[in-house]
């Protein structure tokens, strides 16, 4: 069974959205573009980005020319998912209708969205059938 790893914060999920898009990357590089567009000093990358090794969410090694690159440890698909399930048990208990409802109350949400959002519901009907026609009765 695997751990669950930590919650992130608002930082640490755009430094490593930044990473997984860019990556492998130096923390140079990273400290160069999420820092100076959001105002963030260096030792804070940084301290991000080792905070984000340490929960499990990056990898580093070192390239030719010794310097660390880091890259995600999942793609972000799967990280999203796993950050989303997180919120939903967490700060909803469990229930997916309150993420419906705000999804519902978007008003211009892409047609590409919608069209996985019901590839995703007749995905978990289709399912649910078969689970249903294998339950003893």
């Amino acid at each position: 069974m695997e751990l669950e790893k930590p919650n992130l914060g608002e930082h640490e999920l755009e430094v490593l959205r930044y990473i997984d898009t860019h990556g492998p990357i130096a923390a140079r590089e990273v400290v160069e573009a999420v820092g100076q567009e959001r105002n963030l000093a260096r030792t804070t990358i940084l301290t991000v980005v080792e905070r984000l090794r340490k929960k499990g969410y990056l990898k580093r090694k070192r390239n030719r020319e010794g310097v660390f690159v880091y890259t995600s440890c999942e793609p972000q698909a799967e990280l999203m998912q796993d950050l989303v399930r997180q919120f939903v048990e967490k700060m909803l208990g469990g229930a997916v209708s309150p993420v419906v409802a705000y999804l519902a109350s978007v008003k211009r949400l892409p047609e590409e969205d919608i069209a996985e959002m019901q590839k995703l519901v007749d995905a978990l009907k289709a399912e649910q059938k078969e689970d249903a026609k294998e339950e003893p009765k």
